[in-house]
């Protein structure tokens, strides 16, 4: 009888220890689905955002040339009003081409590399920081809304380079070291959301660069200071 006693006490010691098993695996599972869940529903919010910004950018586009549309319209019935509305396409095609210098709220990102001492007393550094990670930013930046982007004071336009060359990286053909300070003009809200987005651009290249992000009511950025030179692309006629 006792014999018989311990060999259930055993299989019922056995089946309480595999039941707290079971349930603390089920548990793990439960937390590691909930946290990619989590992850998850936030990249998809953050690329609603930006196809709901981008759908507004594209409407005000349109409303734009509408607005242009009518007033060429109302031009041509007076001769006087032709030249002032020619004036305000051309000022809107310099401020488009970042031939003028511009001012508003936005984000200022300063990047720069992080010094480490050694047992020697010798101070290093993890890592340099290299064009790509310029190139990420910017990128984010420009995806994320903003209207006008300059680098250490060098405006960023449709043909401006980044690219490392030796110790430097250059920028609109001049050579620039860290730290780097990115100025970017747009909704402030939008431009930091972005930037620190979990798991993110910034939150990325955190972990071995200093990155510092901080708004600003007012930014003023630099106009282009270089030139223009087409030698094979003219205007389709």
């Amino acid at each position: 009888m006792k014999k018989k006693l311990g060999g259930q006490l055993a299989v019922l010691t056995v089946s309480l220890i595999l039941g707290l098993a079971l349930a603390a695996q089920f548990k793990n599972v439960q937390n590691v689905g909930g946290s990619v869940s989590l992850q998850r529903a936030q990249e998809l919010t953050s690329e609603i955002q930006k196809l709901n910004q981008d759908i507004a950018k594209q409407e005000k586009v349109i409303a734009e040339l509408e607005r242009a549309l009518r007033e060429y319209e109302n031009a041509a019935q007076n001769d006087g009003d032709i030249y002032e509305t020619m004036l305000k396409e051309l000022e809107r095609a310099r401020i488009l081409a970042g031939l003028t210098e511009l001012e508003g709220a936005g984000i200022i990102v300063t990047v720069n590399v992080i010094p480490v001492t050694g047992w020697d007393g010798e101070s290093t550094i993890i890592r340099s920081v290299y064009h790509e990670d310029l190139l990420l930013l910017v990128n984010e930046l420009n995806a994320a809304g903003a209207e006008a982007i300059a680098i250490n004071n060098e405006r960023i336009i449709s043909t401006t380079e980044i690219r490392n060359a030796g110790d430097y990286i250059n920028i609109n053909t001049n050579r620039h070291t860290a730290p780097f300070e990115i100025k970017a003009i747009g909704n402030p809200d939008t431009l930091e959301a972005s930037l620190k987005l979990l798991g993110g651009v910034a939150d990325m290249l955190g972990e071995q660069l200093e990155i510092k992000i901080r708004r600003a009511d007012r930014i003023r950025l630099p106009k282009y200071n270089g030139y223009f030179q087409y030698r094979y692309a003219t205007p389709v006629q």
